[in-house]
């Protein structure tokens, strides 16, 4: 008589984790005082973040080489990745919230140009002054210690309380979410007031008063876009007369998986989709660029971020915050 089968006990499979997160990111500090102020934010930022740090040159001067870049990109990009690719469908991008901590330098442009406008960046503004003794204060833990509770404090207010109702809202009347290369201004394109906020130059409040007020269009005025006869919304117009209505969430396109192992260029693109001063946006996410009363554009111009610049012939474009653009028909 053959015996009874053991039952055996099976393991329960751990889930992958889904919480929204925070991520900072820790730019301009030395080794290895760098690990311990990542470990030190880390701890006030809680369980529900992730903290990572890139060291620079303990010489005061230039602080952000390549190599420091492509690591912290690299390192972020990667962990964003993992998280979005573990969140259900009807979940926004995973981190929530992208923050990047940074000392001010001599050549810190080429830092926040390698982040583009998908972080906040926050300067830690006392940590590039100098002390009694000629060497700038990020080299004391206390003196940075003190700098990362204050960009706290900035990242609360003017991130949490302030950018991200904003962002999320993903309204048309909100020039924070435009493209920013084709979104053109009289004199220039929205790419310039974008880094003057990111840098510090203006505020947030009426961040952007250049781009002027949306005006209110009606199905007449936008037949392919307001299909019911009595829809109105408030959308941006630029100066050559290209409305920007922010396309519905049943219109998203998928996009393209990315391996996390890519190169640094596919990552950071990501990030430029899918991130807006630090705010996370939905996979897909962008504006139905088109003229009113339902005219097609005409060798139009536009400058994408693949192919460069295009002239377009079609009834609309759509336009990806990386200032991707996908022509209609």
């Amino acid at each position: 008589m053959a015996k009874p089968k053991q039952k055996q006990r099976k393991l329960p499979v751990p889930l992958p984790s889904t919480n929204p997160v925070d991520l900072f990111l820790l730019a301009g500090l030395p080794h290895p005082l760098h690990s311990r102020i990542e470990e030190f934010l880390q701890s006030i930022a809680g369980t529900h973040a992730k903290v990572i740090a890139a060291p620079s040159p303990s010489y005061d001067g230039p602080l952000y080489r390549e190599r420091t870049l492509q690591t912290l990109l690299t390192a972020g990009a990667q962990f964003a990745i993992r998280r979005l690719k573990n969140r259900s469908e009807d979940q926004a991008a995973r981190p929530r919230r992208i923050v990047l901590f940074y000392v001010p330098a001599e050549d810190d442009e080429r830092l926040l140009r390698a982040f583009d406008f998908f972080v906040f960046p926050i300067p830690l503004r006392d940590l590039s002054t100098f002390d009694d003794y000629g060497n700038q204060r990020r080299h004391q833990r206390v003196a940075c210690e003190t700098a990362i509770r204050k960009g706290i404090e900035v990242h609360t207010r003017d991130l949490v309380e302030i950018l991200q109702r904003r962002i999320e809202s993903r309204k048309s009347h909100e020039p924070l979410l435009l493209p920013p290369a084709n979104f053109h201004l009289d004199d220039r394109r929205l790419e310039q007031p974008f880094c003057e906020l990111t840098r510090g130059v203006r505020g947030w409040t009426n961040a952007l008063p250049e781009a002027g007020s949306p005006q209110m269009f009606n199905h007449e005025m936008l037949p392919d876009f307001l299909m019911g006869h009595d829809e109105r919304q408030r959308i941006f117009r630029d100066s050559r007369n290209v409305v920007f209505p922010c396309a519905r969430p049943t219109e998203y396109h998928a996009m393209q998986e990315i391996d996390p192992a890519a190169e640094v260029r596919a990552l950071r693109e990501l990030l430029r989709t899918i991130y807006r001063f630090g705010i996370s946006l939905p996979q897909g996410f962008h504006h139905d660029a088109q003229f009113e009363y339902g005219r097609h554009f005409n060798q139009t111009r536009f400058d994408c971020s693949r192919q460069g610049q295009i002239s377009v012939t079609a009834s609309h474009v759509d336009i990806y915050p990386n200032d991707y653009v996908r022509q209609g028909r």
